[in-house]
């Protein structure tokens, strides 16, 4: 059975960027599927891990897709790499804000914005 595609990742000046799919990152199977296809463009030589989460297309999360985030985040981390977070609705930001995840990722209103940080 073939795999939907969740996301779409570009690379602009060495920083991945990936952009959500689906409307809702709820489900068991979506979440899943969402961070193995983020996770399998992920560098594995061992080079810090710079990368740009675009939730422009998603208006709904579970506490399940949070949790894989907060993986992504170490994983990241440990590779000495960044991880900007950007393009949420209100309704997102209030989850992030409410489970103190504020605290945890750096948000940016936008794309250009989560890009210029890196430089």
């Amino acid at each position: 059975m073939a795999v939907t595609p969740r996301i779409q990742a570009s690379e602009t000046d060495g920083i991945r960027v990936i952009r959500f799919v689906d409307r809702q990152l709820f489900d068991e199977r979506t979440v899943r599927e969402a961070a193995d296809q983020v996770l399998g463009t992920l560098p594995n030589d061992g080079s810090p891990i710079r990368l740009v989460l675009d939730f422009s297309d998603v208006n709904l999360v579970s506490s399940t897709l949070l949790s894989k985030l907060i993986l992504l985040q170490r994983r990241v981390a440990t590779s000495g790499g960044k991880l900007r977070l950007c393009e949420m609705s209100p309704v997102i930001q209030q989850v992030f804000r409410t489970s103190n995840l504020d605290r945890l990722f750096s948000i940016d209103r936008d794309v250009r914005a989560a890009l210029e940080s890196f430089h």
